[in-house]
């Protein structure tokens, strides 16, 4: 994978820092003559904005510097350099973590958002992990392929990955990290490791679904699968009837072809009341048939329906709200995963919803399936583990509901949930949570890698472990 040329990445020869005894100040000039990037500190010019996340909410936090790197050399450099001093270290590259983990207070930050590029060659691609997921699906595009990845199109491309992946093209192909052949990792030590099937397969399994824990990817290789035109089909129920429409839903996906995927939206009003909408994607030409076999399982009549035919890229821009890009917000979001859509599963989303909209809250519940190709890959083959199960619940709220608001009805939430829940997706991390919660049966052998590779405990996370 080295050798691919992305733009900001080199094949110079790294310089090295020896490690040794932490001290108490960390020599940053040091570190910025060693690098072709930049160290970014407070006080210094572009701090306020190079410490920046998508999330508004977390806008005072502090990192001890932003090394926004030019090459894997200098990935290598600022990892030696943090080993040498002790210092807890994040990568960024989309920043939006849920949990702010890429600007946390006293971390250093190593911003990979300079290592760009996209290469493809025998159905494989090359991805350096500063782009965003509309990057990527623009520069396999030319190719007519692409890889399934989640619908934030402003999205991280290595965070997304090493989280798992989810999205439009799971049910046919699997979630993202399933995709991922091989890596280029910089390893806490400040050693490169190039990871695949055949090298280092330990660190291939815990790249595919768990998380940043293990270092800072420099280099992605995916295959990938055809870019297909698509038909979108947006379908509103009645609030009251949210409960009738899940358990339909359920029961449309344990026939439905792979390639048709659907999910659903519950909204409360902050009138006590709930809104219920739905989206369907499916090949061109089939919207019609998908659509009248989901109604039917749900039996019930959709207040609207709105049907399209798109292109593959145009299905990524309907699909993010008609933008490549959001405006910076504040939100609070959390997850649960179910093993399956029971009566009393379903009727537990719903009045969770209920009680915060009584109360005027505007929050949502958002639906995943974790069916279809999901469930080809055995539960401990990745990481990541949701495999035998049936959906992702999300909870969120956005601005202006407070955070401390949102928080609290998501912890609500949570509780209402608990007898019905399994777990959590990676990358909708709560801050606080053990790492157990995130990785089921996959948790042992996760934590042992870890205590392997990170000794130190210096990769910064937000879990306690």
């Amino acid at each position: 994978m080295a050798g691919w040329g992305f733009t900001g990445l080199s094949d110079a020869d790294p310089v090295s820092i020896a490690s040794g005894p932490g001290a108490a100040k960390p020599n940053w000039s040091r570190l910025e003559r060693l690098i072709r990037g930049r160290v970014v500190r407070v006080g210094d010019t572009g701090y306020e904005t190079a410490k920046q996340v998508f999330n508004t909410r977390f806008d005072s936090e502090t990192p001890s510097a932003v090394v926004q790197v030019a090459s894997t050399a200098d990935v290598v450099s600022a990892m030696s350099f943090a080993a040498e001093y002790r210092l807890p270290v994040a990568a960024r590259s989309g920043g939006h973590s849920y949990a702010g983990v890429s600007t946390t207070t006293g971390a250093m930050i190593i911003d990979v958002r300079q290592l760009t590029g996209v290469s493809v060659d025998a159905g494989q691609a090359v991805v350096g992990p500063g782009h965003t997921l509309y990057d990527v699906y623009s520069e396999l595009d030319r190719s007519d392929l692409t890889i399934p990845t989640g619908m934030c199109p402003d999205v991280g491309i290595s965070g997304l990955t090493l989280g798992g992946g989810l999205g439009f093209e799971s049910r046919a192909y699997g979630v993202t990290c399933d995709r991922l052949a091989g890596a280029t990792l910089v390893l806490p030590d400040g050693t490169v490791a190039e990871v695949s099937e055949t090298s280092r397969p330990d660190l291939l399994w815990a790249l595919r679904g768990g998380g940043p824990l293990f270092g800072v990817v420099t280099s992605l290789t995916f295959d990938t699968c055809p870019a297909t035109s698509k038909d979108l089909v947006r379908l509103t129920f009645p609030g009251e009837s949210a409960a009738q429409v899940i358990a339909g839903w359920s029961t449309w996906l344990q026939s439905a072809d792979r390639s048709q995927w659907a999910d659903v939206s519950i909204d409360a009003d902050g009138n006590g009341s709930l809104d219920c909408w739905m989206q369907l994607v499916c090949p061109a030409g089939s919207g019609g048939q998908a659509a009248a076999a989901l109604t039917d399982a749900i039996g019930l009549q959709p207040s609207t329906i709105d049907t399209q035919t798109l292109d593959h890229m145009d299905t990524i821009m309907y699909l993010a709200g008609g933008s490549p890009t959001s405006p910076r917000a504040s939100f609070t979001n959390g997850s649960d995963v179910v093993s399956e859509l029971t009566p009393d599963a379903i009727a537990r989303i719903i009045e969770a919803l209920t009680i915060f909209s009584r109360a005027g809250g505007t929050g949502w519940v958002q639906i995943n399936t974790l069916d279809g190709a999901i469930r080809d890959t055995a539960p401990t083959a990745t990481a990541f583990p949701w495999r035998n199960h049936a959906a992702l619940v999300e909870w969120g709220a956005y601005q202006p509901i407070p955070h401390d608001t949102a928080q609290a009805w998501v912890t609500a939430a949570h509780q209402l949930f608990a007898p019905v829940s399994v777990g959590a997706y990676a990358n909708y991390l709560e801050p606080g949570d053990p790492l157990s919660r995130y990785y089921g049966q996959n948790y042992p052998r996760l934590a042992a890698l870890r205590r392997t590779i990170d000794p130190g405990n210096r990769i910064h996370t937000v879990l306690t472990v």
